[in-house]
């Protein structure tokens, strides 16, 4: 196909597409909000540039430009748009079903945001529950770990990774000139900040074990400084070359997870739920529950 980025694609082409039997959509799901010197689309430019990734691998059609749904902790930033999940859940839900009557199936959403799955999750369980077609969430950290189990070189330090994989995503989607250059910024003085506010949340951290995941309790961080903050350049030549290392690892892991692998197990789960387990139970038909 000339693009795989449904946004950039020609009526004829969709229609062609659907035609020839293709049903895959991979939606990244981003997230507007403080990011230390990384802007403030971060997370959402990752998500676009794995699911266009995606989408070349596995036959399928990226939707990009979905910025803004619930940030969280780092609402203490001016810059972030904090939207409640009841709203992202509407908003998503919306245009899950709009994609399904076109005739799109195999869903799968990407999200790079720790909190997403607050939003994306009771999404695809209440759409598999009202149309008994299961669509899937893509945690791009577990999409690392999986990659990683398959021989991807992740490296040690978690967070240079992820570094890596945010200058590789701008350079992908074109927009690495939107990373500051800043060559005076001062490393040990933002880590200090950033120890500051974690002890002045110390008790946070016994909480967090009380359930999986963000979204046990409501909080914020303390300083800004505790929500990214250790991506920058000092010259433009560094920022290139950490953009084109990050694209080739970006696009290594994406080749290490395989999406079509996925794709082909959704499409599994569906059959075995219709073909096989629906016809078993005639009650499943009568009345979808959450309907």
């Amino acid at each position: 196909m000339r693009t795989r980025i449904y946004n950039k694609c020609t009526d004829a082409e969709i229609t062609e597409y659907l035609k020839n039997g293709g049903d895959t959509l991979f939606m990244s799901v981003g997230v507007t909000e403080l990011h230390g010197q990384l802007p403030v689309d971060c997370e959402s430019i990752l998500a676009e540039a794995a699911a266009i990734m995606m989408a070349e691998k596995a036959d399928g059609l990226a939707v990009i430009n979905l910025p803004f749904f619930h940030a969280g902790a780092t609402a203490i930033g001016q810059s972030t748009v904090n939207i409640s999940i009841k709203a992202g859940y509407d908003y998503l839900k919306t245009l899950v079903y709009a994609f399904y009557k076109l005739g799109f199936k195999r869903i799968f959403f990407l999200s790079m945001h720790g909190p997403a799955y607050l939003t994306i999750n009771s999404v695809c369980m209440d759409f598999f529950h009202e149309t008994q077609n299961p669509i899937c969430h893509l945690e791009l950290g577990h999409v690392m770990e999986i990659a990683k189990e398959n021989g991807w070189e992740c490296g040690e330090d978690r967070m240079e990774t992820f570094t890596d994989l945010m200058y590789g995503a701008y350079k992908a989607m074109n927009q690495l000139e939107f990373i500051p250059i800043l060559p005076d910024f001062d490393r040990e003085a933002f880590l200090a900040k950033r120890r500051e506010g974690n002890a002045k949340q110390w008790f946070k951290k016994d909480l967090h074990k009380l359930n999986s995941g963000t979204g046990g309790f409501g909080s914020f961080y303390a300083e800004l400084e505790e929500h990214g903050g250790l991506e920058y350049s000092v010259t433009a030549e560094e920022r290139e070359q950490r953009g084109e290392k990050g694209l080739k690892r970006l696009q290594e892991m994406i080749d290490k997870f395989d999406p079509q692998h996925f794709s082909t197990l959704l499409q599994a789960l569906g059959q075995a739920v219709n073909e096989e387990i629906v016809p078993r139970y005639p009650h499943l038909n009568l009345d979808k529950p959450y309907k």
